[in-house]
């Protein structure tokens, strides 16, 4: 699995073995990152979209991982973004004076009226309004000027336990090695234990001092990360 950071709070994925690239995006809640939108685009697959791929989307491990990263994720969310939520809710509307609408700013009609040329043209000009567009190539990650944050994480174990005490340092290396672990689909506390040869108890601990600091965000009730 690989991240790519836009704008908006808006986040691709790829590496998930669906038919399409995946967009979600994100929203403050509380302390935490929360999926408010997401989108499968299959429109250029050979196979369309089933029950299969919407159940095996991590949403869960990928908000843990763009929780871990939102130092990246926070100082874009203010910039603008594609509005997808708004173009869908005109799914049934028609215009009227679109080369006034165009004039007056509406990016929804300009977005409707950018459908009007032809797929083998990259401009035309519009036949109701008699202005001139330009088709804009379609961009799927990974995006020039996005951060890539590749899953190379994935594999990273805790080395060991805290030879020096409980460092911010060693609690960095905790929250890797929790991250890690979700992304392969284990139990964190249970796989740190595991590797540093602890009690899952110490685990839990590490982990809950480096939320208290602020190292890893705060955890949901009833769900790892």
């Amino acid at each position: 699995m690989r991240i790519y950071i836009g704008y908006g709070g808006w986040v691709a994925v790829d590496g998930l073995d669906l038919p399409g690239p995946l967009y979600v995006r994100v929203r403050e809640e509380g302390d935490r990152l929360r999926v408010s939108e997401f989108y499968l685009d299959a429109s250029t697959s050979h196979t369309a979209i089933d029950g299969n791929d919407l159940r095996n989307i991590p949403f869960q491990q990928l908000e843990t991982f763009i929780n871990a990263n939102a130092e990246h994720v926070k100082p874009v969310m203010g910039l603008p973004a594609p509005d997808l939520s708004t173009l869908a809710s005109y799914y049934q509307t028609g215009f009227g004076n679109t080369e006034r609408q165009i004039a007056e700013g509406n990016w929804v009609v300009a977005s409707f009226a950018a459908q009007s040329i032809p797929a083998d043209r990259d401009s035309d000009t519009d036949p109701d309004s008699g202005v001139r567009i330009k088709r804009v190539p379609r961009q799927h990650p990974p995006g020039d000027g996005w951060k890539s944050l590749r899953s190379e994480e994935r594999d990273y174990r805790l080395p060991c336990g805290p030879k020096d005490g409980v460092t911010d340092e060693f609690l960095r290396k905790v929250a890797r090695a929790y991250n890690a672990a979700i992304l392969r689909g284990e139990r964190p506390n249970v796989a740190i234990a595991e590797q540093t040869g602890y009690q899952i108890k110490s685990a839990q601990r590490w982990v809950y001092t480096a939320r208290q600091r602020g190292i890893m965000p705060r955890g949901r009730k009833g769900r790892a990360g």
